[in-house]
C-alpha cells in the first residue's frame, strides 16, 4: 500500500480533487445557487458551460505543447477555485454568465491536461486501480452527508479548497514518452466507438441525476439523507472493480455493464414498489463508466503517435462530456420521472455500433435480442405508478393537512417580515395548483421555512414536535417515516425548497435587526426551555438531541464559537441575532417567536457562560 500511494498519491489526488470539483460543484452546488437566484435561465447557463467548456478542451493540446503539464494544471486549478469561490456572492444574470463561461473554460483545460498526463503521474503496474481509487474517493467524498447535505455556498467553498490541495500535490512531471500498456492490445476500443459509448452513458446519468435531485419521489429512494453513507461505499467500491477490470483488460465488460446497470436502475426508479433497487444499482453503475472514462483517452483508445492522448480526450470530453452532460440536463429540466424515451435513445447510441459489426453474421439473434428489448420496455411502461402519477410534496402538504395551520403568506408592512420574510408577491403565490396561501396561522409561517430549518431539525419535528418545541400543539407525523414510506423525506424536501430563491434577501434582513428590549427576562429558564435539548443544561454541546445534528452544537463554555459579522467587537448583538434567527445553511434553528426582552436575556446568559 505504501509503495502504491509513493507511485501514485500525486495522480490519485489530481483525480479525486478534478471529479470532485466537477461533480460537487459544476453539476450541483453552482446549479443549485443558480436556480435559487435565475430559475429560469438554467437552459442558456448550462449552454454557455458547455460551449466554453468544448472551447478549452480543443485548445488545450496547443497550451500543453506550448507550456508543458505543469503550469497548465496550475494555471487551470486556479481558474477553477476562483469560479467556484466567485459563484457565492453572485445574484445577477451578467455574474453567472461570466462565471459559467470561466467555469466551463477552466475544467475543460483540467480535465485534458489531467488526463493527457495521467502516464506521467501514475505506476504502469497499478495504473487501474491508482484511476479507480481516485475516481472513487471524488464520488465517495462528494456523497459523505456532511458535504453533499450541505449549502452549495459551503459546497463551493470546499471544491476551491480541494483544488487547492491539489494545487500543492502538483510536483515536476516528466515527458509522456511512455507506450501506453494497451496501445497495441486487440482488448482497446476504436476511438468512435468510444465517444458513441461514453455519449450515451454521460447523457443518460446526466438526465437521471437532474431528475432524481429534483423529484423528491426519486431522491428518497437514491439520494435521501438515510442513504448517502450507503451510496459513498458503493461508488468507492464499484469504482475500484473498474479500475481491476480495466488494467485486466476488460475494457467492454465495464462499459456494458455500466450501460446495462444504468437502464435497470432508471426503470427501477420509475416504479415505488422497487424505487430503492434503483437506488442501490446506480451508484454502482456511474462508478463503472467514470473510471473507464478517465482511463479512455490514454490507456482504452489506439493510437499513432505520442501526442495523440490530448487530442483524443480533447475530442471525447467535448463530445462525450460537454455535449452529453449539458444536453442531458438540459432536456431533463421539466421532468418528474426518467422518460423511457431517454433509455431508448441512450441505448441507439450504445448499442447500434457495438452490434452493428456482428449483425450480419447474427442477424437472428440481433432479432431476437431487440424484440425482447421492445417487449420489455411496453412491459416495464404499464405497471405501477409513475413519480408523476404519485404524490409529490406539495400533495403531500396538502393531504396532511398542514394548510390548515400553517400560512404560506407573508404579509407586507407587518412583523411578519422579520419571524418569517422576505415577502413574496400575492400574484406568484397565485400561480400555485393548488394555491397553498392557508386558512388559518395557528403555527409559524412556511413560505421561507427553507431559509431558517434544515432537513435534519424538520425530520426531528415532524417525528416528535414537542422535543424541539415544548409549547407546540403540532400531532407527531412519524407515521409518514415508518417502514419505506417515501412521503415524510418528500414532504421534507417540499419544504427546505421553499424560501431559497430568497436566502440573499432573509440575510439582508436579519443583518439589519437589532433588539429593543423594554424590560427584563429570566435568561436561565428560557436556557433550559428552549437551548438545552442541543447545548445541553450546562451548555457543553451534550444535550440529549445533539447527536441528531451533522455538526455538535456549540459548546458554549469552551467553544469554538460561530458569530456573525460583528464579532467580539459586538458580542451581544452577534449572540442576539443568532438566538433570534439561527445560523442559516446549519441545525441551529432560529427562536423568532420569542419577544426581544427574551431574546437579550438568552444572550446575556450564554454570554456569562463562555
Amino acid at each position: 500500500m505504501i509503495t502504491f500511494l509513493r507511485r501514485n498519491g500525486s495522480g490519485i489526488i489530481l483525480i479525486a480533487a478534478t471529479y470532485f470539483y466537477f461533480l460537487i460543484f459544476a453539476q450541483f452546488a453552482f446549479i443549485e445557487l443558480l436556480n435559487a437566484d435565475l430559475d429560469s435561465a438554467l437552459k442558456p447557463m448550462m449552454a454557455a458551460m458547455a460551449v466554453s467548456g468544448i472551447i478549452g478542451s480543443l485548445l488545450t493540446p496547443r497550451i500543453l505543447h506550448r507550456f508543458g503539464a505543469t503550469p497548465v494544471l496550475r494555471m487551470a486549478l486556479i481558474g477553477c477555485g476562483a469560479t467556484s469561490a466567485l459563484a457565492i456572492p453572485a445574484h445577477h444574470f451578467a455574474t453567472y454568465l461570466a462565471i459559467s463561461v470561466g467555469l466551463g473554460l477552466s475544467l475543460g483545460i483540467l480535465t485534458i491536461s489531467l488526463t493527457a498526463n495521467l502516464r506521467s503521474l501514475l505506476s504502469s503496474r497499478s495504473w487501474g486501480l491508482a484511476i479507480g481509487c481516485g475516481t472513487g474517493l471524488a464520488y465517495a467524498c462528494a456523497n459523505l452527508p456532511p458535504i453533499f447535505a450541505t449549502t452549495p455556498e459551503n459546497q463551493a467553498l470546499l471544491s476551491a479548497a480541494c483544488v487547492l490541495i491539489a494545487f500543492f500535490s502538483i510536483g515536476k512531471m516528466k515527458e509522456n514518452t511512455e507506450i501506453p500498456p494497451l496501445a497495441s492490445s486487440s482488448k482497446t476500443i476504436s476511438f468512435p466507438l468510444a465517444v458513441l459509448t461514453f455519449l450515451a452513458l454521460v447523457w443518460l446519468d446526466s438526465a437521471a441525476f437532474f431528475i432524481i435531485q429534483h423529484t423528491p419521489a426519486l431522491k428518497s429512494s437514491s439520494w435521501g439523507q438515510s442513504h448517502l453513507w450507503r451510496n459513498a461505499a458503493l461508488h468507492f467500491s464499484f469504482a475500484l472493480l473498474a479500475g481491476y477490470l480495466l488494467q485486466r483488460k476488460r475494457v467492454t465488460l465495464v462499459t456494458a455493464g455500466a450501460f446495462v446497470i444504468l437502464t435497470i436502475a432508471s426503470l427501477c426508479l420509475n416504479h415505488p414498489d422497487i424505487a430503492l433497487t434503483g437506488g442501490w444499482l446506480y451508484p454502482a453503475g456511474v462508478s463503472l463508466y467514470s473510471t473507464a472514462l478517465v482511463a479512455c483517452p490514454v490507456y482504452l483508445t489506439r493510437f499513432k503517435n505520442p501526442h495523440s492522448p490530448a487530442r483524443a480526450a480533447a475530442i471525447l470530453y467535448s463530445v462525450a462530456g460537454w455535449f452529453g452532460s449539458a444536453n442531458g440536463i438540459g432536456m431533463a429540466e421539466n421532468l418528474n420521472h426518467i422518460p423511457l424515451l431517454f433509455l431508448a435513445i441512450a441505448g441507439c447510441i450504445f448499442l447500434l455500433p457495438n452490434l452493428l459489426p456482428h449483425f450480419k453474421s447474427h442477424r437472428a439473434e440481433a432479432l431476437v435480442v431487440l424484440g425482447l428489448t421492445a417487449i420489455a420496455f411496453l412491459f416495464s411502461a404499464s405497471p405501477g405508478k409513475s413519480p408523476a402519477q404519485a404524490l409529490t410534496g406539495h400533495q403531500i402538504y396538502l393531504s396532511e393537512g398542514c394548510i390548515h395551520c400553517h400560512s404560506r403568506y407573508v404579509r407586507p408592512d407587518s412583523p411578519d417580515l422579520i419571524m418569517w420574510g422576505p415577502v413574496v408577491p400575492l400574484d406568484q403565490l397565485k400561480k400555485e395548483a393548488p394555491v397553498t396561501i392557508g386558512n388559518r396561522r395557528a403555527g409559524p409561517d412556511l413560505l421561507n421555512v427553507g431559509n431558517r430549518r434544515s432537513h435534519a431539525w424538520l425530520k426531528q419535528h415532524f417525528i416528535d414536535p414537542q422535543s424541539l418545541s415544548p409549547e407546540s400543539s403540532m400531532p407527531s407525523y412519524r407515521h409518514l417515516f415508518e417502514g419505506n414510506d417515501p412521503r415524510g423525506e418528500m414532504l421534507i424536501d417540499f419544504l427546505t425548497r421553499q424560501g431559497q430563491a430568497n436566502f440573499a434577501v432573509r440575510v439582508e434582513i436579519i443583518q439589519g435587526w437589532k433588539p429593543a428590549p423594554s424590560g427584563s427576562a429570566d435568561g436561565k429558564s428560557l436556557f433550559a426551555k428552549n437551548c438545552a435539548a442541543c447545548h445541553g443544561t450546562e451548555g457543553r454541546g451534550n444535550g440529549p438531541f445533539s447527536k441528531l445534528w451533522s455538526k455538535p452544537p456549540a459548546n458554549l463554555i469552551e467553544g469554538p464559537f460561530i458569530y456573525s459579522r460583528e464579532g467580539s467587537q459586538n458580542l451581544d448583538l452577534s449572540l442576539a441575532r443568532i438566538i433570534k434567527f439561527g445560523i442559516p445553511g446549519t441545525d441551529m434553528p432560529g427562536h423568532e417567536t420569542l419577544s426581544d426582552d427574551e431574546v437579550v436575556a438568552l444572550a446575556q446568559r450564554v454570554k456569562i457562560m463562555r
